[in-house]
């Protein structure tokens, strides 16, 4: 059986936790050219995968440029084996028309926003800073919401007086990714509610 084959958009997804990811995964992750940085803690968890965690670096800069890269790295792999099941990591609804193109040709192919995803039981919006997101962003009015990623963190953090933990900020976002509150395309972020 194949293992499931993880393409990660690392220009677009930066919260990445790998010990959500069973044996069965293999994991490739794109770094675009002008990113300098990799958090010490994904490092750290990569290490521990081996072979199965593969880095790719692009160098070229441009609109979708690793977008591009990602999508040709799929077709490769769907090229040489028809039953490999295909996961993009990205908040990136761009590709979106591709997957469902291949998926009607039959292949196994899905983006999700975030890992939290591959079990819904953690993505429960239960969590009462979360609650909070929701109807405070749900009182404003559509035009006014932040409409990309930078401005929506320092919005929710704002929304706590800034005394909640950038990590908590980011995850009440993966979680408005992971339960289809919001999407992103193209840096823009839209609101589903």
């Amino acid at each position: 059986m194949n293992p499931k084959l993880l393409l990660v958009d690392f220009e677009n997804v930066q919260q990445i936790d790998l010990a959500r990811l069973d044996d069965s995964f293999h994991i490739v992750i794109f770094v675009g050219a002008v990113q300098k940085s990799i958090p010490i803690d994904l490092v750290t968890q990569a290490q521990k995968l081996g072979s199965r965690i593969e880095w790719l670096r692009m160098d070229a800069v441009g609109s979708n440029a690793l977008d591009f890269f990602i999508a040709c790295h799929l077709g490769r792999v769907l090229e040489r084996s028809l039953k490999q099941e295909c996961i993009v990591l990205s908040k990136d609804k761009g590709f979106d028309p591709l997957l469902r193109h291949l998926n009607k040709l039959g292949l196994k192919c899905k983006r999700l926003n975030s890992l939290l995803e591959l079990d819904p039981k953690t993505a429960q919006p239960e969590d009462a800073n979360y609650q909070r997101v929701i109807e405070l962003l749900g009182k404003s009015e559509k035009k006014s919401r932040p409409r990309k990623r930078k401005t929506l963190s320092q919005h929710i953090s704002s929304m706590f007086q800034k005394k909640i933990a950038q990590s908590d900020v980011d995850r009440i976002i993966d979680i408005l990714f992971a339960n289809k509150m919001i999407s992103e395309t193209n840096g823009a972020i839209t609101y589903d509610f």
